[in-house]
């Protein structure tokens, strides 16, 4: 059946009739077809019960599928894949290549098992690239290399990655999300996510996160600028000359906070964002703003210096990392009641004294990395700096209601 089907349609050219043909009588051969798929003539289909085809995915001329090989075997090309011409896949033996969607796969792209293979959402890989999760073993001189098997790792390719033209990708790798790997090179270990990588061997030279966090702090920088003139001038205050800071209205601070916690959200990818600072006697710390936690603010939760998350962080000074919420104590029920599974906290210095904790959370798991505590820190020590002025006299009134 397959054979008379791709030898009767798939010669068709790729005029309306063509197209639509191949579209619905194909389905009576694959695993799957989708809406609206584009299937061009001259296309190659092998083993088509184990190819799925999902909605919006455009093939062009010359591309062959290969998964051939083993009753397991399936190629998957996710929601609006574009191969275009001259892509070889081939599945080979108990092999899943999974293409994840709106990935761009360019022209003479080779991807090959026996290894899984699965790239991810957004992806593009540049023409003549080539993506082979296989390695042949050599280490018996007495045989032919090719009668000595391979290992079969498999190779992950993460979210919104770019390979430039010419690519190899090596058995056993995976590229972390947002990479960049530049043309030519050979990717024969892991890259970490967010990196840019090139050579033979590839070699990460530069992490995106770092450049990107620069200008979001810069951004952060004139933002709190602006927002302390603009509350200097509604308070007709003339700081730094006014030396009573006592002066300063309750809804300063608040305002401060406010503001921060706008730009802090374009700074960090987290869900529920909070500064907490000393409450009168010293001996505890409130919620004074948040993004995600406001019920704590509206239920005045108060944290003992020392216990709980925030407060042992305000305790220690130092910075803290708490991958799974659930295997910790905390003070507070809303941090559970809100489903909040992972957090980072660090402490807010004042002329190197914690006076108050940040600490952000994600509805999701996370493994964070000391990069990441490093990166919440910087945002940290610009609150410390931007609310110094305005804490140092009106803390405790500001906070005792």
């Amino acid at each position: 059946m397959e054979v008379l089907v791709m030898t009767f349609l798939g010669w068709i050219p790729s005029i309306a009739l063509g197209a639509k043909l191949r579209n619905v009588l194909y389905r009576s051969i694959f695993a799957r077809i989708g809406r609206s798929v584009y299937i061009q003539n001259g296309v190659e289909f092998l083993g088509t019960s184990c190819i799925e085809i999902s909605d919006g995915v455009h093939i062009f001329k010359n591309v062959r599928l290969d998964a051939r090989g083993h009753e397991n075997n399936k190629i998957y090309l996710g929601e609006r894949v574009a191969l275009e011409h001259g892509v070889e896949m081939g599945a080979l033996d108990n092999t899943h290549i999974h293409i994840d969607e709106n990935t761009y796969i360019a022209s003479y792209v080779c991807i090959a098992g026996p290894g899984n293979i699965k790239i991810g959402k957004q992806c593009m890989i540049a023409s003549h690239s080539g993506i082979y999760a296989n390695n042949h073993n050599f280490a018996d001189l007495t045989q032919p290399i090719r009668e000595q098997g391979v290992t079969r790792k498999g190779i992950t390719i993460e979210d919104n990655c770019w390979l430039g033209h010419g690519v190899t990708v090596l058995d056993g790798v995976t590229i972390g999300q947002g990479s960049v790997i530049g043309a030519g090179s050979v990717v024969s270990k892991d890259i970490p996510p967010f990196s840019i990588a090139v050579g033979v061997p590839a070699k990460v030279i530069r992490d995106r996160q770092e450049k990107e966090l620069h200008n979001n702090l810069s951004r952060l920088d004139i933002k709190l600028s602006a927002a302390i003139a603009e509350i200097e001038k509604n308070a007709e205050l003339s700081y730094p000359q006014a030396a009573d800071y006592t002066l300063f209205p309750n809804f300063v601070l608040e305002n401060l906070l406010s503001v921060l916690l706008d730009c802090i959200r374009q700074v960090m990818n987290a869900d529920t964002i909070t500064i907490l600072l000393p409450t009168k006697n010293g001996q505890q710390l409130a919620v004074c703003a948040s993004v995600g936690l406001e019920e704590e603010i509206v239920e005045a939760v108060r944290i003992p210096i020392g216990q709980g998350f925030a407060g042992r962080i305000a305790a220690s000074g130092e910075q803290m990392i708490v991958d799974d919420l659930s295997k910790v104590d905390v003070v507070s029920p809303i941090l559970r009641n809100k489903g909040i599974q992972s957090m980072i906290g660090v402490p807010l210095l004042l002329k190197d004294k914690a006076i108050g904790v940040f600490h952000v959370g994600t509805y999701r798991h996370c493994e964070f990395t000391k990069d990441d505590v490093q990166r919440l820190q910087l945002v940290g020590d610009r609150i410390g700096s931007a609310i110094e002025p305005f804490v140092t006299n009106i803390l405790e009134t500001s906070l005792s209601k």
